[in-house]
């Protein structure tokens, strides 16, 4: 195998659903000279101590970048400590994949983004943070996973169950159902959509069936977005915005494994080998 090649990382139950984008990624990858393997986070089994080797045993398979698209930033952590490089770095992917990180990290640099509240399910159901009605999240949850919007103390007492035992809490932005996402590699953007759900849908991701168009950047978003990517410096991120009451946009929040089927489904652009393109030269 190419000396410098890849390992992409993935959950065995999303490998299906993301097939068109793996393929694409896989044939990037040899067209830049940067062949990947996929592997599955379930069947890795990690040297974390003693030893110098990524994989158990495997030295041959010792990669020289991983892409991982597993959600779990120790294994970017570990790869660093092993002197690989990884995608996103072990700082971006612990950030994006926690949503109290996320709105922390950027409420530093003055970003426009909703009242955001860390507490717990207990803590929530004793004594809500914020008048009904409002947005409760699991802070690790992704694809629009665990968001529930609670309009009142029986709606709250119905669904707490079925909460994560950590979660944020923020108001109801001004357009629900409806923001828009960005598309970044290295320090460029690459583009965006606005995805709406089809109905009060409060989520509007198109894995549960919004709808999607092009969005065109003004130069005010555009000089916000770069703030964001000068603070942040990532490898390839998603950075999702509600629109304000003014269609402003509000930051709500970055996406580690970025889905990208709104785009290449609105788009001539191939973001796969755009992306293996910027790995080739950061490689």
């Amino acid at each position: 195998m190419n000396k410098k090649h890849g390992m992409l990382i993935y959950r065995k139950e999303d490998i299906a659903r993301n097939k068109v984008f793996i393929d694409l990624l896989m044939k990037a990858s040899y067209d830049v000279d940067r062949p990947l393997m996929l592997i599955t986070y379930e069947e890795m089994a990690l040297q974390v101590a003693e030893s110098n080797l990524f994989l158990e045993s495997e030295e041959s398979l010792f990669p020289s970048f991983i892409i991982n698209r597993s959600v779990s930033h120790w294994i970017n952590e570990i790869a660093e400590s092993k002197e690989i490089r990884s995608f996103n770095s072990a700082k971006i992917a612990r950030i994006a994949n926690d949503k109290r990180l996320t709105h922390s990290t950027l409420s530093k640099i003055d970003i426009p983004m909703l009242t955001t509240i860390h507490t717990s399910k207990e803590t929530l159901v004793e004594h809500p943070p914020l008048d009904f009605p409002f947005v409760v999240k699991n802070p690790f949850g992704r694809g629009g996973t665990d968001v529930h919007l609670i309009d009142s103390a029986d709606a709250l007492k119905e669904v707490s169950s079925s909460l994560h035992d950590e979660l944020i809490v923020q108001p109801v932005g001004s357009a629900p159902g409806k923001d828009v996402r960005v598309f970044v590699i290295g320090n460029q953007i690459i583009g965006a959509v606005l995805r709406e759900s089809f109905d009060s849908e409060l989520r509007a991701n198109i894995s549960l069936g919004g709808s999607s168009k092009i969005y065109e950047l003004n130069e005010d978003e555009k000089s916000l977005i770069n703030k964001i990517i000068d603070h942040l410096k990532p490898d390839f991120v998603g950075l999702d915005f509600l629109l304000d009451e003014n269609g402003k946009l509000t930051f709500n929040e970055m996406e580690d494994a970025v889905g990208c089927r709104s785009l290449y489904m609105n788009s001539e652009i191939d973001i796969a080998a755009l992306f293996m393109k910027y790995v080739a030269e950061q490689t």
